[in-house]
């Protein structure tokens, strides 16, 4: 062969080469979707603790009265209250009815407190849509309502009837029960009710009326030791892309911010808060029944109920979803928000959402007895106050005042006390020191 072919030759093969080479170059397409699809699943998976709570955990009654020979009893400890929801539960209910004309404005409290009825009441009230994940609802024609209370009538043998009521609006709604056993309520409940300790009425006017205890209130100081939260996974969960934020450090904790969304850290209040913006929330704004279950997922989501909270108010227009740390069956409060867990919504996206950016983890075993005053006392004391207004009162309850220890960091004391929701407000019912009985004493105001 000669030089000249050789050549001839190996100049194809480099022509072909090259071309080979340019046609791969041209049509190569780089794996994106594959690295995208991986950094969305992380996101997805972050989680700040295991929780995954359902509805039925934490919506829960803030107490259940039984109605019985013109006195009142009241369950509020978890544990009796959750052995008559689970019976509750069992049942389905079905051929709802409007009634709320055939009760009259002035029969409208009788029909709720009247003897022989067991009353299980809520915080707030909420969507049938909502009721549906808690209890079983056959009658699919009912919606757009909303109850905060169930009365059960134990007086009635030859039906199995239940009615859900809306206090706010004056609405009852029969329905029919199936899987309804009369005789184990009656058994385990009414005629067992002086067990129970004893409420009184305190009606606020025609058509709302609240029970507050009777007897003598004790109840314990607790303490607990705190574990911090870590900030980096709420803005690995919160933020969209958590590869592009920036954190700062400020003189009272951390911000966290992607040029869009802002996420602080208060670290002397121990409290996160996050706001996006960007979020939009149209003018006219769309009822939505859904926006409890919606706020209850969200938080579910990256593992957040770090605690025991249940859903304590919301505001339908605001669309805004408040959720309260329970301990020992009982709601804790403070003026700062460190026992809440806060959400505002746009039509689809979380607005602005608040929370504590720690957990109770240990109860110290040393705990005081203390007494507070009567709930007749208390009643009494308020309207003693100046400028007090009993028309604006919504609900009083005992509860625990959640104060940080100003020595050690890590330690939270919850305070035994009376609260007042007074114009739209959760307030301390604040008391002077009595040296006498060294409690009781003259109200100085709702702090």
């Amino acid at each position: 062969m000669t030089y000249e072919k050789i050549k001839t030759i190996i100049l194809t093969v480099l022509v072909l080469t090259s071309i080979v080479l340019t046609g791969a170059l041209w049509t190569y397409q780089p794996k994106y979707d594959f690295i995208e699809n991986a950094d969305s699943d992380y996101i997805q998976n972050v989680s700040v603790s295991n929780a995954q709570v359902d509805a039925g955990i934490i919506i829960r009654p803030s107490k259940i009265l039984i109605h019985k020979d013109r006195k009142h009893y009241g369950i509020v400890q978890e544990t009796e209250m959750n052995k008559l929801m689970k019976q509750v539960k069992k049942w389905s209910f079905d051929e709802f009815e409007n009634i709320s004309l055939t009760v009259s404005k002035k029969d409208f409290l009788s029909f709720l407190h009247g003897k022989e009825k067991i009353e299980i009441i809520y915080p707030d009230d909420f969507p049938i849509e909502m009721y549906r994940y808690i209890f079983k609802i056959e009658d699919d024609d009912i919606e757009g309502v909303s109850f905060d209370r169930i009365v059960i009538p134990v007086d009635k043998e030859e039906e199995a009837i239940v009615y859900f009521v809306c206090m706010k609006d004056r609405k009852i709604y029969k329905t029919t029960v199936n899987n309804f056993s009369l005789q184990e309520i009656q058994n385990t409940y009414y005629y067992q009710a002086e067990k129970y300790p004893r409420y009184f009425v305190y009606n606020i006017n025609a058509t709302k009326s609240l029970f507050i205890p009777e007897g003598p209130i004790t109840m314990n100081r607790l303490q607990y030791y705190t574990d911090e939260l870590d900030p980096d996974k709420f803005k690995d969960a919160l933020f969209s892309n958590p590869s592009f934020v920036k954190r700062d450090l400020l003189t009272y904790g951390e911000e966290y911010t992607d040029g869009s969304s802002l996420m602080n850290v208060n670290a002397t209040q121990k409290i996160l808060s996050y706001v996006n913006p960007a979020a939009q929330r149209t003018v006219i704004k769309e009822k939505d029944p859904f926006l409890i279950q919606k706020s209850i997922d969200f938080v579910n989501e990256h593992g957040g109920w770090t605690d025991t909270y249940h859903f304590a108010e919301w505001d339908e227009e605001e669309r805004k979803v408040i959720f309260r740390l329970v301990t020992n069956s009982y709601p804790v409060f403070n003026r700062f928000g460190m026992s809440e867990v806060v959400q505002e919504w746009g039509d689809s996206e979380i607005i602005k959402y608040y929370r504590p950016i720690f957990r109770l983890e240990i109860a110290d075993r040393t705990s005081v007895s203390v007494q507070l005053p009567s709930g007749r006392e208390v009643i009494e004391q308020l309207q003693n106050m100046k400028g007090f207004q009993k028309e604006l009162v919504y609900d009083i309850a005992l509860g625990y005042e959640l104060i940080r220890d100003s020595q050690r960091d890590k330690i939270v004391v919850l305070e035994p006390a009376w609260f007042c929701l007074y114009a739209g407000t959760w307030r301390k019912i604040v008391f002077k020191e009595n040296e006498e009985r060294n409690r009781g004493g003259s109200v100085i105001g709702l702090e």
